[in-house]
């Protein structure tokens, strides 16, 4: 059997199981009718013999006959004139005593209704009291009434007592059973027109696949949202999370009670959250997530007939990739500066040439000498006043660079460093991309073009300035230059732009630092790294 039902579709097995349910329903609910209904009937029946007994009670004569002790068996004939009138079964009337004055059976009249087993509160004679009920007499089963006869004086003198037999009771329930039958019947040809409705609009809503189809999907789409290794994120119309697979929770650190919440209670404020909703739209949208370079796209969900169900976001992870171009882009700078380097040691090179053939060879040494002088000068006071190679081969790197452009390129400390750096990698991120940055300002300069780099050591806080002579950034745009993607310049490599102030801002707020844009000849960025340098033990802080 379970075999059979399973081979089933969906549809069938929806209506075979309603249908059970509304056949067992009906019923219990047919039953049931025919309970009420018997009770019903037996009320009805019994209040309608309480009624023929309280109209013979009320007659005066019949009282006065009762009163008399029936000495002319009056009662008798007027019982069997009642019940013949009424349809009743029978008609009793007794005194006081229980004797009986009138019964369909002439026998039993004279003799007292003790020999039938009615408890005695049953008996108005006794308790003076009407009384309806089913009871078993002398003639069978019947839904009796009865009530007290009172003569002069309001005494009780007796009582009369009606039946209806329960067979008709019976037999008007049988009568009554076609017609609840019927009602029953067209309520189940509804409910099975209804049911047949409903497993069509399932079957439409399913796009008529069957229950392993649909288990089948589920497992499919399970595997492939926890198995792609881009983070897959799908929200309703308000915002609210409906899925996300195993990338998309650890990439967006959600917490496990993440189904059905709205993101404003998952993410917190900035560009992630509003590339997210869609309050920033476009294709392949750049956001920095804690150091991890993510390219989101947001497309809507629709449904025939039902318009827009929601929205699913895609991240990948481009950290790798990205990385590689700046590395790129680094190398290119670094095969720039070699480029300018090569270019500016074969203009010297072919200047002391010419002064060697025109034989001033006191003027060669001369020009040797300072040549070398000053790059050994720049060298020795970077390495005096910073200590660290790294830091200094960046510095001697990016100046050759910006004389290449055209831009010199100063470097100020007004101390040596007391101690080593913790550690270089972060402050050569923050100083190539401010340096890079005001370069590329500097070069726009119709005047003096230049930049300048200025470390100043409060014990171990280290502030880094770097100004330029270029245009300078508008106040408006000072929180927007931050902005993952935010970018004038194109990169050489096909690298995304946009990335190195945001880099910049991420790593200062992760040390707990600040960053700030000022304004002077051109742009001043000011960036303090707390605790980076390593003070020497003695050394006052």
């Amino acid at each position: 059997m379970r075999r059979v039902i399973r081979r089933r579709s969906l549809s069938a097995q929806i209506l075979a199981i309603q249908t059970a349910v509304l056949v067992l329903t009906l019923v219990a609910g047919f039953v049931l009718a025919v309970w009420y209904q018997e009770g019903q009937l037996d009320h009805q029946y019994e209040q309608r013999a309480l009624g023929v007994a309280e109209t013979v009670a009320s007659t005066s004569s019949l009282a006065n006959a009762v009163s008399a002790g029936d000495p002319h068996g009056v009662v008798q004939a007027m019982a069997e004139k009642i019940w013949r009138a009424t349809g009743v079964n029978f008609v009793v009337v007794t005194n006081a005593q229980g004797i009986r004055y009138s019964h369909p059976n002439p026998l039993l009249v004279g003799k007292p209704v003790g020999d039938d087993p009615e408890p005695a509160s049953s008996e108005p004679y006794r308790t003076g009291r009407t009384w309806v009920g089913m009871q078993t007499g002398t003639l069978g089963p019947t839904a009796r009434g009865k009530a007290p006869i009172f003569g002069p004086g309001h005494r009780l003198i007796g009582e009369v007592s009606v039946g209806i037999p329960a067979a008709q009771v019976q037999d008007y329930l049988v009568s009554e059973i076609p017609s609840i039958a019927a009602y029953m019947l067209a309520a189940l040809a509804l409910g099975a027109a209804l049911s047949l409705l409903l497993t069509r609009s399932l079957k439409r809503q399913t796009l008529g696949l069957e229950l392993d189809a649909i288990a089948g999907l589920f497992q499919e789409r399970e595997a492939m949202l926890h198995g792609i290794r881009e983070g897959v994120l799908g929200l309703d119309t308000h915002n609210r999370v409906l899925l996300a697979n195993d990338e998309a929770r650890s990439l967006l650190r959600l917490p496990p009670d993440y189904l059905g919440r709205p993101l404003t209670d998952l993410l917190p404020r900035g560009r992630l959250i509003d590339v997210i909703t869609g309050r920033q739209e476009g294709p392949d949208l750049l956001i920095v997530v804690e150091h991890r370079v993510v390219v989101a796209n947001r497309m809507p969900i629709r449904a025939q007939h039902r318009g827009r169900l929601g929205w699913v976001v895609t991240f990948q992870d481009r950290t790798e990739p990205e990385g590689l171009m700046r590395e790129l882009d680094a190398v290119l700078g670094l095969t720039e500066a070699l480029r300018a380097q090569s270019h500016e040691f074969s203009n010297r090179l072919h200047t002391l040439v010419g002064l060697v053939e025109l034989g001033r060879y006191e003027e060669a040494i001369a020009f040797v000498t300072d040549v070398s002088t000053a790059r050994n000068e720049l060298a020795e006071f970077l390495l005096k006043a910073l200590v660290d190679p790294m830091v200094v081969a960046l510095l001697l790197a990016k100046t050759s660079v910006a004389l290449e452009r055209g831009v010199e390129l100063r470097v100020a400390s007004d101390q040596r460093f007391e101690g080593d750096l913790v550690e270089s990698g972060d402050l050569l991120t923050v100083l190539g991309n401010l340096i890079d940055n005001a370069v590329d300002a500097a070069v726009l300069s119709d005047g003096r073009r230049s930049v300048e780099v200025e470390f100043i050591a409060f014990g171990p806080d280290l502030l880094v300035r770097v100004s330029d002579s270029g245009p300078g950034i508008l106040e408006a745009d000072r929180e927007t230059i931050f902005v993952d993607g935010w970018s004038t310049k194109q990169s050489r490599s096909g690298a995304r732009r946009g990335l190195g102030l945001a880099l910049v801002r991420q790593i200062v707020e992760r040390r707990g630092g600040f960053i700030e844009v000022g304004q002077g000849e051109g742009a001043v960025f000011s960036v303090l790294l707390p605790g980076y340098i390593r003070v020497a033990a003695g050394v006052p802080q």
